[in-house]
Formats: structure tokens, sequence, C-alpha cells
């Protein structure tokens, strides 16, 4: 029986290859562009969605040894739910390839140039996803009960704003003696001093920025680190400050000891605060020099939360948080193009030319203030430019006092102006001013005293 003949399969032609070969190209775009969009959909519609557990920041610098400490030291000792993230300022030690082993355990970024402790910390804060975050200097060696216990002290009271703990390598307060070589002994210690006891939680003036644990909220309402305080104590002393600027206070628990991996003994405050970093200590001081410590007696002093919060809802003074102490009656914009008038605690966005200053902010900062209806530039050039013809007293304009000290006027108020820094971050010094005697201002009812936005180094 004769079998058939197999039809030949000839080659297909250059021509056909080729089209056979853009099919797969055309339809390996679909698919990634398909792949995208969802990917893109699942990450927006989850964006806000965060988990209940701690957001651990660790900024790092070429300490690539110090961060594999640290991170070993959080998962043996951290029965919690929390998530590591590792921002480093483009470090050349290995420390991608390190953080890389760890399959998806840590999530890092590594920065194409260094933009410091403060920066990287920032980016940390944007990227959290925990609803209470951690600020951890990579040096800093977790122990048992750390973490439950910092929680248990920030959770115990509500008007508690930041919390840290104790150590052998921070100062003031928060310093405890220990003198053990073996770390063993060192970590038996610790399990015995971190046995839960609400006694041993104290009020204090300031806090290490070596470890400030917080809620998420208090990152909505007093924003980012200020970057222009790049070293050790200015960045923490400087947040403190405004964290208790609206009401909360700083607590560090004894019963958190945890241990700092020093050299030859030194201390974290002092090696980090040595000179060389001339920068931070003259912008500290240029932007807090006018303010005064009663303002943080809120019962004894004029400058009382009731006081300063009057004619303001009290759900109104929570959401606004620090940017209720900017200043209105100005432009500013975010990461948009968008410039918006900020004008009774809304932002109305201009439509048509703007000529005058801008001031940029944070997202952070931009959101707190309510959307409102577009307002025209014309009507706002019209506002500015009656400022300098009427030689009544109106909103946006300046007054002083006998002893040199500046108001800003706003909706019928006198708001104190805190520094010189603060009023050249917000161009009213270029406002017109106006000489007042004490007993002229003295009728002016206290506003909200104005303070110097953080400065960012980068888009946040």
């Amino acid at each position: 029986m004769r079998r058939k003949k197999r039809p030949v399969r000839r080659l297909k032609s250059s021509a056909g290859l080729r089209n056979n070969a853009e099919k797969r190209l055309e339809r390996y775009r679909l698919g990634l562009s398909k792949g995208y969009e969802q990917g893109l959909k699942a990450g927006l519609d989850n964006y806000e969605a965060y988990f209940e557990g701690t957001s651990i920041i660790i900024p790092s610098d070429n300490e690539v040894e110090s961060v594999k400490a640290c991170i070993e030291g959080i998962m043996d000792h951290t029965d919690l739910a929390y998530e590591i993230i590792v921002i480093d300022n483009s470090s050349t030690d290995g420390i991608e390839h390190y953080l890389n082993q760890l399959d998806g355990q840590v999530r890092y970024r590594i920065l194409p140039e260094s933009i410091g402790f403060t920066g990287a910390a920032n980016i940390g804060f944007m990227m959290a996803k925990g609803t209470s975050i951690l600020l951890l200097n990579n040096r800093i060696q977790p122990t048992e009960n750390w973490l439950e216990n910092l929680l248990l002290c920030l959770n115990s009271d509500d008007s508690i704003g930041l919390v840290g703990p104790v150590s052998n390598g921070l100062s003031g307060k928060q310093r405890m003696e220990i003198h053990f070589d073996d770390l063993e002994d060192k970590h038996e210690y610790a399990r015995v001093n971190n046995k839960s006891d609400s006694s041993k939680w104290h009020q204090t003036d300031r806090l290490s920025g070596c470890c400030l644990l917080f809620r998420r909220e208090l990152l909505e309402r007093v924003g980012y680190l200020d970057e222009g305080c790049q070293e050790t104590p200015y960045y923490a002393d400087d947040y403190g400050l405004r964290v208790k600027l609206q009401g909360s206070s700083l607590v560090y628990a004894r019963d958190a000891l945890v241990y700092f991996a020093e050299q030859a003994e030194e201390r974290v405050e002092r090696q980090m605060s040595q000179a060389g970093h001339p920068d931070s200590s003259l912008y500290f001081s240029n932007k807090w020099r006018g303010i005064d410590s009663v303002i943080f007696d809120m019962e004894a002093s004029a400058y009382g939360r009731d006081e300063w919060f009057k004619g303001m809802s009290a759900e109104s003074g929570a959401k606004l948080g620090e940017s209720a102490f900017y200043p209105q009656h100005l432009a500013v914009k975010g990461l948009g193009e968008t410039i918006y008038w900020i004008e009774d605690c809304v932002r109305r966005p201009i439509n048509g030319q703007w000529g005058e200053s801008v001031i940029c902010l944070s997202q952070l900062d931009l959101w707190r203030w309510a959307m409102g209806e577009p307002v025209p530039a014309e009507a706002l050039t019209a506002f500015k430019g009656f400022l300098g013809e009427d030689e009544a007293l109106r909103d946006g304009m300046l007054c002083e006092d006998s002893n040199g000290s500046s108001y800003y006027l706003e909706n019928g108020r006198k708001r104190a102006i805190i520094s010189r820094l603060a009023a050249e971050c917000w161009g009213l010094d270029a406002h017109r001013q106006m000489k007042l005697t004490d007993e002229e201002l003295s009728v002016i009812p206290d506003g909200l005293p104005i303070i110097a936005p953080v400065k960012l180094l980068q888009a946040l």
C-alpha cells in the first residue's frame, strides 16, 4: 500500500517572517500596556490604604554594616506588624546588593545623589504605609519589647505627639548608663528593663532624633522634617517645637531601652553636632529666634490654644494643622502648575496670568487647605495694589510695635511673626508696614503666630 506523500512545508518568505515578528511585538506591547494600566489602577486605588502597623524609616549613607545589624535586630525583637523602609544616600558600599538579597522583606530606594539625613527621612515618610511611623538611626540596635512599649506609650494619650526610647548613646534625660561589653548581657538587661511600666513614661522638652515614633495623623498635621536642619539635634528640635506648637507633648519611655552601636564611646549627639555643620545651627536659630517659651504654656499664656483658634471651628483647626500657622492672602503652589490664592482657610485656583510672587510648599501643606472656587487674577492684583494706596489697616498689612516686633493683619487679628526668616520666606517683608503704638496694637485681638514653612531641597 502506497503511503500518501506529506505536504512539503515551504519556508516562509522573509517578508512573512517580518510580519509575524511585528504581530508578536504588537501583542507584547498591547499586553505591557494593559498590565501597566491595571497596575497603575491598583496602585491608585490603594494609594491611601494603610495597614495597622508601623513603618520603620532607616536613612543610610555608606553604613551597610550598621544597616544590616539594625534590620536583623528589628526582625529578631519585633513581633508586631511593621514594614522596613531604607532610604540610601547614593552609597558605594554595596548596600543595594544586600537589600536586594532580602527578597522583598525590606522596601528600599537608592537615591542617585545624597540629599542628607532629613531629605532621605522625608522620602521614607512619603513611602510609608503604616498607621504609625518610626524614624530610626541605623546604629540603633532594637531589643525585646522595644516597639511594643513605645506604641503603648504613644497610644496611651491622644495628646502625646512624639515618643522616644532611652539608650546608652543618647544625651539628656534619654541617656541610660550601661556598662556591659557582652551583647547577650546587654539584651538580658534590656529584657528585664523593658517590662511595660507606665510609671516610666515622662514628658520632656526635647527628644533625640535617633528614634522617634508618631502617628500618621501627626505627619499629616505637622508635615515633613525641615531640610534646612540636616544635623542632630536641630532637625529633631525643630520638629519637636512644631509638634508642641500644636499642643501635643513629647514623651520618653524608660521601659523602652535600645542600644546605640558606639565607637570609642562617642555619643551620637556629640558626634553629629561637631563643628563643620554650622549651617543647621544658624538656620535653626534664625527660624525660631522670636519664639517664647511661654507660647508652650498653653493654659497660662495669652497664646492659649483656645484663644489661638477662636473664630475657627475645632474641626477646621485640627485639619489645618501646621498650615494654621501660615499666613493667608498670598499665592502658593505645590508640585503642579496651578497657583492658589489662600483666603478664609481655603485655596482658590487663580484664573489668568499671575505676575506676583508665589510660595512653593509641599503637597502635605497644600492639601490641608480645602479647595475653594476659582478667583480671577485681576481681582487679586487689585487687592494687592489696594494695600499700598489706603492708609487704613487692612488684611495683608504689617504693623510694628515700639520694640520692633512685627505683626501681620489678617481677618481682624494681629499675628506675631516669629522671626525675620518667617517674614522673608512668606514674602511679608515686601508688604506695606505701618508703625502703631502699643496701645493701638493692644486693641487688636491676637491671632495665631506665623512661623516659617519647612525648607525642602526636593519636590515632595
